[in-house]
């Protein structure tokens, strides 16, 4: 039995584990102000094991109200990104730390949350700009009432910007939840006769019992506050809140003068929260009067497929261009892909306005009908609309215009997977009445903001995308610049001119300021942490540095990076990013292969260049990249497409093209002279994990694999996983033959058998990850004597955070990978 006791790794490692961490920035609506909050690096394992409630998916501090785990900043800066101009603010006395940050729609100023040192309450702060010398930071008194974060953040400015709505406990609330009986008898779930098909995913976390139930409403039980931020900071009940409510989630209206408010009514032990039965109401905020739009039932009938939606209405919002008029969706095909459209059309959006004189909700109108399955919708302040639409089956997308009566043009259908082709996304500002809109430089034009993908690697871009006549016109504004080597098609450079000068770096474009000319960009390079700039569209020469921050990993300096390409047996392209040690002579090293695969419907997308190899060389905790500080090769994010095209599907055949992916990444790195064969470790996380069982199990390229947080029998989740939308009835032979349990035999029989770490969180909370996962694959292992070893991390999630934790996992990857470092040791 190995010690329970928490290990460190190599000092390089724990450098490499524990780097400063920059702080986190937010940027004002109006573009003017950066606040920069310094955050602790990695929390204690004391901080993950402090109680935390696991109710109907969610996982909640009983005692603070707030979702378990959180850390707070530590410091405050406020910026000004025109002058560059600092202001640091002091936290409150006895502060812990801060949370929770949120601009005011249209003023320079800022609420939060300031944790009391030792003790369970969250403190309510205003910050206001007050001249030019001075911010200045003043408490919100709020009584005795405390603020309920377990939903959700507990407060929100109304669209006017008068005021902000705050959830708290309500008043006189037992500051204790329900005691847990004796028992409550049995758990009764039940299926009437002639019931509809109610499929459902393997979800945690889920009610189980009378008092889950009753725990629930006492902790979801709010009342909501108005507090006057502007001026006095007064603070008055919402008065249709009184008693105490379940909000599920609240929208102000552009008018400032209603609320769109969801109420959770009924609950399931089948589904989380967010599909619990629900009633839709309108508050009105002058009146104090309720207006009921819609009362829906628990949502735990939506077929498995992706296609699929809910039969109810959905996805309740304001539209942002009218004073309180309400958007919603109706599947008109019952949620269900198998059935029919009706008239050609599967998905319908509805407008529904409210009569101000009467203050009763006037009939629903229909606004447009959708082909596929609604996405998504943005509107120009002009009142045009750019809506989205999508079938998941095929992987294609369609944008259109909207006109005001409903009448739509087609902008562009589309492949999802084709990252080449892709025009971008509409880019928003926050505008009037505190709503966000797309920008439009002229009426009949929008920005358009994408990553950029090409045989280069992302060079993002913003395009200016003109739709006055049938033939649409994009023009390039801005391009990360070009690199040194490589062709480049002047067609999609700034201006359809290639550029004089090339740089090896990457920029993204942050946002456009409200003058269409000055920029917000990051910039960073293999050797150059990210930064943030102030540039200009029309004069590139212009520059203002906004941040300064400095290499948090100097250990990783020297070290090199490829994006490297080669192709599968079958002709796909493939990819990887490709690292080397600073020290590298040329030899072969070991090699740490580390992937997470991917399905496709296009081979061709499947095989497209992705990231940049001209991104900052650092490493996250989940990364592999710190061991080519030890001298290894890695082949980072080698590329597993899974590709089934037309009517087959991906997963038929993953074992063979994972094998086949795998192998041709195995032969490029030996080709290259970098890989030692005998001497290569392939390891992921979660689906990553699930790949590198396969790998072990069906090839003999691996001296040893490294699973975190993995699935490994896929009749443990039989309602669907990862992409796979067919159930465990509709595709038996795919879910058994995706079960590396299943192969643990064949696993033994290898010519060379790879050693396997198993390491998992013990409160993982993910879907299809659960912590048996891991436990029964190693009961597997070690009946057919396979070299392996399990380590659960207590307190942990799917992503691990502790520093103890992600310390002891390093300690635990450096010790299994330790054998490989020696070539003589083979």
């Amino acid at each position: 039995m190995s010690s329970p006791s928490y290990k460190e790794p190599s000092p390089i490692l724990k450098r490499l584990f524990l780097p400063p961490k920059d702080p986190s920035l937010s940027l004002s609506p109006d573009q003017q102000w950066l606040i920069l909050c310094t955050e602790p690096s990695l929390p204690s394992i004391s901080l993950l094991a402090q109680p935390e409630e696991k109710l109907a998916g969610l996982r909640f501090d009983a005692s603070l109200l707030t979702p378990s785990r959180m850390d707070y900043g530590t410091s405050l800066t406020v910026q000004h990104l025109g002058t560059g101009r600092k202001y640091p603010l002091e936290l409150p006395a006895g502060s812990e730390g801060v949370r929770y940050i949120r601009f005011h729609p249209s003023r320079p100023m800022f609420v939060l949350s300031s944790k009391v040192k030792d003790e369970a309450v969250l403190d309510l702060y205003r910050c206001g700009f007050v001249n030019e010398d001075y911010w200045e930071m003043q408490r919100v008194d709020l009584g005795e009432r405390r603020m309920n974060f377990v939903n959700g953040c507990a407060y929100q400015f109304t669209s006017d910007g008068d005021s902000l709505l705050v959830k708290v406990v309500p008043d006189g609330w037992s500051r204790s939840p329900p005691k847990e009986p004796v028992s409550t008898g049995p758990a009764v779930q039940c299926v009437e006769k002639g019931a509809r098909k109610a499929p459902g995913r393997t979800y945690q976390d889920l009610l189980k019992n009378e008092y889950d139930e009753e725990k629930l409403k006492y902790f979801l039980t709010t009342e909501l506050l108005r507090v006057d931020v502007v001026a006095s900071l007064d603070v008055k009940p919402v008065v249709q809140s009184n008693g105490g409510c379940l909000i599920r989630s609240l929208q102000s209206s552009p008018s400032g003068r209603f609320l769109l408010i969801e109420l959770t009514t009924k609950f399931s032990y089948s589904v989380p929260l967010g599909r619990f039965g629900k009633d839709v109401q309108v508050w009105d905020l002058q009146s104090d009067s309720i207006m009921e739009i819609a009362s829906l039932p628990v949502d735990d009938e939506i077929p498995l497929s992706y296609d699929a939606c809910s039969r109810h209405p959905r996805s309740f919002h304001f539209h942002p261009c009218e004073d309180h008029t309400i958007i919603f969706v109706q599947a008109l095909d019952g949620g269900d892909q198998e059935n029919e459209p009706v008239d050609g059309e599967r998905d319908a959006l509805y407008t529904q306005s409210i009569d101000e004189s009467s203050l009763a909700l006037n009939d629903a109108v229909k606004f447009v009908g959708l082909e596929w399955r609604y996405s998504d919708l943005n509107f120009c302040e002009s009142g045009m609309g750019i809506i989205e639409e999508y079938r998941w089956k095929d992987r294609k997308e369609r944008k259109w215009t909207l006109q005001t009566d409903g009448r739509k043009k087609l902008l562009w259908e589309r492949s999802w997977e084709d990252r080449y082709t892709s025009p971008g996304e509409p880019m928003t500002r926050r505008g009037s009445r505190g709503q966000y809109f797309i920008v439009q430089p002229t009426p009949s034009s929008i920005y358009l903001k994408g990553a950029g993908a090409s045989p280069l690697g992302d060079r993002p871009f913003l395009d200016r995308f003109d739709f006055d006549t049938e033939e649409t016109k994009t023009t390039r504004l801005w391009r990360c610049p070009a690199p040194v080597e490589g062709d480049l098609d002047a067609t999609k450079e700034v201006n359809g001119i290639l550029p004089e000068e090339r740089k090896d770096v990457f920029e993204t474009m942050v946002c456009l300021m409200a003058d269409n000319d000055s920029i917000l960009i990051s910039r960073e390079s293999k050797t150059t942490p990210r930064n943030y700039y102030l540039s200009k569209l029309s004069d590139a020469t212009y520059e203002i540095q906004a941040t300064a921050f400095e290499h948090p990993q100097p250990d990783l300096l020297g070290v090199t990076k490829e994006l490297v390409q080669y192709k599968r047996k079958d002709g796909v392209d493939l990819t990887a990013n490709l690292y080397l040690p600073a020290d590298y002579d040329g030899t072969p090293r070991p090699t740490l292969y580390w992937a997470y695969p991917r399905e496709f419907k296009d081979g061709k997308a499947a095989g497209q260049v992705k990231g940049s190899k001209h991104k900052f060389v650092s490493a996250h905790w989940a990364s592999p990249i710190h061991w080519a500080a030890k001298g290894w090769a890695i082949m980072d994010d080698f590329s597993l497409p899974v590709i089934g095209e037309g009517d087959a599907q991906p997963n038929d055949t993953f074992i063979e093209q994972i094998v086949d992916g795998a192998t041709a990444a195995v032969e490029y790195a030996k080709s290259r002279g970098v890989c030692d064969p005998a001497r290569c470790a392939v390891g992921g996380h979660s689906y990553g994990s699930f790949m590198t069982s396969h790998l072990l199990s069906h090839t003999s390229l691996f001296s040893a694999g490294i699973g975190r947080s993995g699935a490994f029998n896929r009749t443990l989740t039989p309602m669907s996983f990862q992409s796979e939308d067919r159930s465990i009835w509709e595709a038996q032979d795919t879910y058994i033959t995706m079960s590396p349990l299943m192969h643990v035999k064949k696993y033994s029989n290898q010519e060379r058998v790879g050693k396997m770490l198993l390491i998992h969180g013990e409160a993982d909370e993910n879907s299809g990850t659960h912590p048996l996962q891991s436990e029964r694959y190693f009961a597997a292992l070690k009946a057919f004597g396979i070299e392996s070893r399990l380590v659960m991390l207590p307190h942990e999630r799917h992503s691990y955070r502790a520093k103890e934790s992600i310390l002891h996992m390093a300690w635990e990857q450096e010790q299994w990978l330790s054998s490989l470092e020696e070539k003589d040791e083979q």
